[in-house]
């Protein structure tokens, strides 16, 4: 056989084979919408027609004599045959899986779980593990979701309570005064000045709060000194602690200089030594100090209330810091007059305090709370 005569074989069995790959791609495009098991047949099929007719190209040059043509058409046609039959059985295990996988898909839309399954081949398992995964992501969500919205049933509850408890009362000591019948005017009247300054408190916590749930909550950054702040709020709230029986007390390990809001971190400071200062017995000291140290090559200030109180259940640690939680389910006015009392000002802290890239945690000491606010000294 000459190069020439080999050349129009390879020519022949290249023209047939493109031949038939333009019509399977024109069959499979009227057909896109067809069953997976159709697309695999007319794959199947034009590969063995390509053989056919490059077979039948070559045998009408004369290449190769009539009876080797009927032997390599006979055995082409019962290869295709056969193997049309294999993809067949092959391809409704495919079919099956796609199938499986568009269930699992309604099934994730609907919101009902996914669970991974082994597939036929690698590509649909990994789609059926991903399916699987978002299934676990999203019940994750929805978990959340569920939990804050009980949460927030809870706190609206909480401080629909918190609200009513003193209005009932300014208005019963109002009508009191109003139709003459006060025994002691005065103290009514100081009775009247504290659930209004418990009102101002409760109302204030929670516009604080919803700005920070809508995120509007901005920073005006400055150089401040921590411990300049710290001092001076410790020094503002020096008398409402005595009038609690309570003292406070300052330390700093040297100036600290921290890029702060200072009216934001002064509020969150504030909402943290109410709080000690609430939970501390008669006769108690609340410590606050102040250092600076440095972790991960960051250098960090942070401001430690320490208090004198009952400590903190080990189980109550991680919910402190959640708008709404209290340490104790009794709903009697804070002993403190200025604080709000709904269980908002530690939310309040973190949110503050996080805003500036730090973190707020809780510590039971043993004798005792302890509350750090820590915050990046650049």
């Amino acid at each position: 056989m000459t190069d020439l005569e080999y050349l129009q074989i390879v020519g022949s069995a290249a023209g047939s084979a493109l031949v038939a790959g333009l019509a399977a791609a024109a069959v499979l495009r009227l057909a896109r919408r067809a069953p997976l098991i159709v697309h695999v047949v007319v794959i199947v099929a034009a590969a063995v027609l390509a053989v056919a007719g490059g077979i039948a190209l070559t045998a009408s040059g004369m290449y190769i004599s009539d009876s080797d043509t009927v032997v390599a058409l006979t055995v082409t046609a019962v290869s295709g045959v056969v193997s049309v039959a294999m993809a067949v059985l092959l391809a409704i295990g495919l079919s099956r899986d796609a199938r499986g996988l568009g269930r699992d898909a309604h099934r994730l839309g609907a919101g009902h779980v996914v669970l991974a399954a082994p597939r036929i081949t690698a590509e649909l398992d990994a789609v059926q593990a991903e399916l699987a995964h978002s299934s676990e992501r999203l019940q994750s969500a929805r978990d959340d979701s569920d939990r804050a919205e009980q949460a927030r049933r809870h706190l609206v509850t909480r401080i629909a309570h918190d609200l009513l408890a003193p209005l009932a009362s300014i208005r019963a000591i109002a009508e009191l005064i109003e139709d003459g019948m006060s025994p002691d005017p005065e103290r009514h009247a100081r009775q009247l000045s504290a659930h209004v300054t418990r009102l101002h408190a409760l109302v204030g916590d929670l516009f604080e709060l919803s700005r920070i749930d809508a995120g509007t909550l901005a920073l005006n950054t400055d150089t401040v000194s921590l411990t300049d702040l710290a001092s001076d709020v410790v020094a503002e709230y020096g008398e409402l602690a005595r009038a609690s029986g309570v003292s406070l007390a300052f330390s700093a390990n040297a100036g600290i200089v921290v890029p702060l809001d200072a009216r934001q971190f002064s509020r969150a400071l504030i909402n943290v030594l109410i709080n000690a200062i609430e939970h501390s017995p008669a006769g108690g000291t609340v410590t606050v100090t102040v250092e600076g140290d440095v972790e991960a090559d960051v250098e960090w200030a942070t401001v430690i209330v320490r208090d004198q109180g009952a400590g903190i259940d080990s189980r109550d640690v991680a919910r402190m810091f959640e708008a709404g939680w209290r340490g104790t389910t009794a709903r009697t006015a804070p002993r403190v007059k200025i604080a709000g009392g709904a269980g908002l000002g530690l939310a309040i802290t973190r949110a503050i305090v996080e805003a500036h890239g730090g973190m707020a945690s809780a510590h039971d000491t043993g004798g005792g709370a302890e509350l750090r606010l820590r915050v990046p000294r650049a």
